[in-house]
């Protein structure tokens, strides 16, 4: 029996492609265990959830149509950060042609700033004063919150290593700062002195 080698080899390579069901599936999952963690990135750099909310479809909708190819990265979230953090700067530089303005929480009286009373007020808290901060050490401190290691940070980011540490350091001390003025303290580390 002769055997036809090249239509094997394709027969072989058909059957390890993952099949339109299987991709949309992995997908979806990928979605549903990502989409706060991208939403949560790029909240830090921007206060306008429109504009957060756009790009965030723009991205999934990119990511969902390269989505055979991704899912082969060693890292796909880091793609998808680096994409996301691209399309929220697209649509900043588009509304900064409109001009629109926004108010900033330096502009609100402190009596109208209460302390947060559950887990979605704290967030929304961090999120304002990650604001606060400038754009890079807000992204840099988003991701090493999200539990990304330096070296990942640093080249989903393009910045060096040693640039990451110090925005991160700077970030640290700034929302502690944030923080003491929003009239949180340091608990007592319960160590005699």
């Amino acid at each position: 029996m002769i055997r036809n080698s090249s239509a094997a080899t394709r027969a072989a390579t058909r059957s390890t492609e993952p099949t339109r069901a299987e991709l949309d599936a992995s997908f979806a999952t990928f979605c549903d265990d990502n989409f706060l963690q991208v939403e949560r990135f790029l909240r830090a750099r921007c206060a306008d959830r429109d504009l957060v909310d756009e790009a965030i479809q723009e991205t999934f909708i990119t990511a969902r149509a390269k989505w055979a190819q991704i899912r082969g990265f060693e890292k796909p979230l880091a793609w998808v950060f680096k994409t996301a953090r691209h399309k929220l700067l697209g649509q900043q530089t588009r509304r900064t042609r409109t001009n629109t303005t926004t108010t900033n929480l330096d502009e609100l009286p402190p009596e109208l700033l209460t302390q947060p009373t559950d887990p979605r007020e704290a967030d929304e808290l961090l999120v304002a004063w990650l604001q606060q901060l400038p754009p890079r050490q807000a992204e840099v401190f988003v991701l090493f919150f999200d539990g990304w290691c330096d070296l990942d940070i640093a080249k989903m980011l393009g910045l060096a290593h040693t640039t990451v540490r110090a925005y991160k350091q700077q970030a640290r001390q700034h929302l502690q700062r944030l923080a003491e003025q929003a009239g949180f303290h340091k608990p007592p580390t319960g160590r005699p002195s």
